[in-house]
């Protein structure tokens, strides 16, 4: 019991300092000038992902994890969505010769790498909840499924800029638009971004993977 009570301790910890990590990053951006902004709306709904997540490991109800579940998969393709953000690149400068410009390409890397980290973080929770007994087929299925879907997600919102909650307020408008995209740039885009997620999140995990390995092995040995 003491252990289980000192790992709960060291987890809530661990997630109060990435929360702390992103309030501060948000904050940043708050009080200097940047070309920006966004990045303070885009890092809070790539956190929620994670929070949504936390709450189907917290809650035993099957049913809030079923509702907490789909709330992630609904906000997921925000935190990977942030890879587009790059784009943002054009309206500053394309050289890093210019020294006041490490400052602009140092917050929105930053940005963009935090929101891709959250939402890697919170499947990773899921798939250790979830589908920790599946063998390495299922997984790799399963991550190109998220891909696939969160590459939808994400050019919904980019070229279309409808955002996650207008499943619940605008479902009709949603479906009639996500129709009328269907297009061979869309297959394009959604193909080679998936595949582009598929190949982050296929190494991060399998990696995790090995580092765990390694350290059960190390105890072992002690």
């Amino acid at each position: 019991m003491g252990y289980k009570n000192a790992m709960t301790k060291r987890n809530v910890m661990n997630m109060l300092v990435v929360h702390l990590v992103v309030l501060a990053f948000i904050l940043f951006v708050l009080v200097t000038p940047t070309h920006f902004d966004f990045l303070m709306w885009n890092v809070f709904l790539a956190l929620l992902p994670l929070d949504f997540a936390l709450l189907v490991l917290i809650f035993k109800s099957k049913l809030l994890q079923a509702f907490f579940s789909f709330l992630w998969l609904l906000f997921f393709p925000n935190t990977m969505y942030m890879i587009t953000d790059f784009i943002h690149l054009q309206y500053i400068s394309d050289s890093l010769d210019v020294r006041y410009q490490y400052f602009n390409y140092s917050v929105l890397s930053a940005g963009i790498f935090i929101g891709v980290y959250l939402g890697i973080l919170s499947l990773e929770l899921l798939i250790q909840k979830f589908f920790i007994k599946r063998g390495g087929l299922t997984v790799l299925v399963l991550l190109a499924i998220v891909s696939l879907v969160s590459s939808i997600g994400i050019y919904l919102g980019r070229f279309l800029r409808l955002n996650s909650w207008d499943v619940f307020t605008n479902f009709k408008f949603v479906l009639a638009n996500t129709q009328d995209a269907v297009s061979a740039h869309m297959v394009a885009f959604v193909l080679l971004f998936a595949g582009a997620q598929f190949a982050i999140l296929v190494v991060y995990h399998f990696g995790g993977r090995l580092l765990a390995n390694l350290a059960v092995e190390d105890s072992q040995r002690d």
